[in-house]
């Protein structure tokens, strides 16, 4: 499943993304707020989303914020997580591919949303390869 979450920055970016989503038909699990709150803070909308990704191994998440850096720095806080903050598809990639990234953070006020979309493609479409990285992503 696709855990999705957000913060204010994020927010538009993510109702986007969810109606890109529904018209594809992908399936996700939304977590962040219902409404736009100026006001709200990322750690308590990405570390409830952060739980649920580790729930299932089968799960992954997308997180928006500002920056994409604090629901990163968020998110890798907890065991079993490893996020990247990518604002390319060849580092969505290599993420996927050598990390077995299994969350990915865009910062909404710095990437386009058609380019998040490609982001996010290459992200949800790569797989780990294995081999030598799984030695390395063992020993943290």
């Amino acid at each position: 499943m696709i855990i999705l979450s957000c913060d204010h920055a994020g927010f538009d970016y993510m109702q986007k993304l969810m109606k890109y989503f529904d018209k594809h038909n992908i399936e996700y699990n939304y977590m962040g707020p219902k409404e736009f709150d100026a006001e709200d803070d990322y750690p308590d909308l990405i570390q409830p989303a952060t739980e649920e990704v580790l729930k299932d191994e089968d799960n992954c998440g997308i997180f928006m914020c500002g920056s994409g850096a604090g629901a990163n720095i968020v998110a890798n806080r907890n065991k079993g997580i490893r996020a990247i903050c990518a604002s390319d598809t060849v580092e969505a990639f290599f993420a996927r591919k050598d990390e077995d990234a299994n969350v990915l953070t865009i910062g909404a006020r710095f990437i386009s949303f058609r380019k998040a979309i490609k982001i996010i493609q290459v992200f949800l479409t790569s797989e780990f390869e294995g081999g030598r990285h799984a030695r390395r992503i063992a020993k943290y």
